[in-house]
């Protein structure tokens, strides 16, 4: 994985053009993918794919010193300028200069996909400094600034990368990583060394579900498959975004905008299953990336995000290669088959048998109270009606040494399967 972000965080990659490609191309020599193309002008919803954005060089200089140079900083250009070249005084190249509040010694990671202007960076500690008494006062002097911007915007082909697991079905379960961001590490590569590294893992025919990578311009990128492909048999889908730093809180979930969907319950479970400290939140509150075009209601597919949100070098120069943890990445995979396995052996058990249930014929009797309460609650609810893993989660109980007993009642007919979910 670490070669693969290293690799991948040289291209200069927007939503689409040669950075993207060369990327796409790299992953191309490890999986095969099928490549689906939008060319510049297609409308897909409500959303039109952009033209190409070219930068071939872009500086500031101040008394013929350059103050802002791309080629040694390329994030000093805002991703989507608009060529410009002329002299402009301090206000008005301040109108166009963009810092970071939250991280003042680094050029902060700012874009107008689809705003049409021009803009710079630079680090606020080069905008502002202290005077003697303390007081925040201007970097910049007084004077004309030369600005040379030279970029272009010419029709492109936008590309959306497929690469597809076999399952013993051909229900699918689609995982999103997006592939745009230039010179961000964490945000989003290590998503996509996380599914890369996946393929080792999962081979063809281990799963019920076809499982489907996908490496995408994020949000039009996805927006375009949705409308695009054939999701008829999608079951549910997962973006990975941003899953590369430890964080204080572990990783977060974010379910599906459908709260009752039981993928939640299947999220749920494999990270409480993990003994670590995770975060649980609802549809967008924290963050958003390619899972929300599948929670629309007229799509109709639940989408849910996996990542390790907030982290210190967010959106800026300062998000590198060597900031990854790989073992946090590690993690979040683990999370993530974890939730298909559950999903996939979910049902709804229906009780058989009356009376309480003998505990230690079965091996789950417990010194622990609380544990028998939550057996006897889990076998008085076994009505045909709620699925394993909604119950799992309503008691405490963990997925993986429940099923193991809850496997010995149906094997002596004392509970079936009344159901098989799709």
């Amino acid at each position: 994985m670490k070669q693969i972000i290293e690799d991948l965080f040289q291209m200069n990659a927007g939503l689409l053009g040669e950075g993207y490609d060369n990327r796409l191309n790299y992953i191309k020599q490890l999986v095969e993918l099928d490549v689906f193309e939008y060319p510049s002008g297609t409308e897909v919803g409500t959303w039109t794919v952009p033209d190409e954005w070219v930068v071939r060089d872009a500086w500031v200089k101040y008394k013929g010193k350059k103050i802002i140079d791309y080629k040694k900083d390329p994030l000093s250009l805002v991703v989507g300028s608009l060529p410009f070249s002329g002299t402009v005084s301090l206000e008005e190249l301040q109108e166009h200069l963009h810092y970071s509040e939250e991280r003042p010694d680094d050029h902060p990671y700012e874009y107008k996909f689809y705003e049409r202007d021009w803009g710079v960076t630079m680090p606020k500690n080069k905008v502002y400094k202290k005077n003697k008494k303390g007081e925040q006062v201007s970097a910049l002097k007084k004077g004309d600034y030369e600005v040379f911007i030279d970029t272009e915007y010419k029709p492109g082909i936008m590309k959306v990368g497929v690469h597809t697991i076999p399952g013993k079905t051909d229900k699918e379960i689609l995982l999103f990583a997006h592939l745009d961001h230039p010179f961000q590490a964490n945000d989003n590569l290590s998503a996509v060394a996380c599914l890369l590294d996946l393929v080792k893992k999962v081979k063809p025919g281990d799963h019920e579900h076809t499982i489907k990578l996908i490496f995408c311009p994020e949000t039009i990128g996805s927006i375009a498959y949705a409308m695009t492909a054939d999701i008829s048999k999608v079951s549910f889908a997962v973006a990975l975004d941003i899953v590369g730093n430890k964080g204080e809180e572990g990783i977060l979930l974010q379910k599906a905008y459908d709260k009752t969907h039981r993928v939640n319950d299947a999220a749920y479970l494999a990270l409480r299953g993990m003994g670590a400290g995770f975060r649980n939140a609802t549809f967008r509150s924290v963050i958003g990336s390619d899972e929300t075009v599948f929670n629309d209601p007229a799509i109709g597919i639940p989408g849910l995000l996996l990542t390790t949100h907030p982290y210190d070098e967010y959106h800026s120069s300062a998000d590198t290669p060597d900031k990854i943890d790989y073992e946090v990445i590690g993690r979040v995979q683990y999370a993530l088959l974890k939730t298909i396995e559950y999903y996939e052996k979910d049902f709804i058990p229906m009780r058989e048998f009356k009376g309480p249930l003998f505990r230690s014929k079965y091996g789950i009797q417990s010194k622990g109270k609380q544990l028998n309460l939550s057996w006897d609650y889990l076998v008085y609810g076994m009505d045909g009606k709620q699925t394993f893993t909604k119950m799992c989660v309503d008691l405490g109980l963990n997925f993986d040494h429940t099923l193991e007993h809850v496997e010995l009642l149906i094997a002596d007919g004392l509970v079936s399967r009344s159901t098989t979910l799709s």
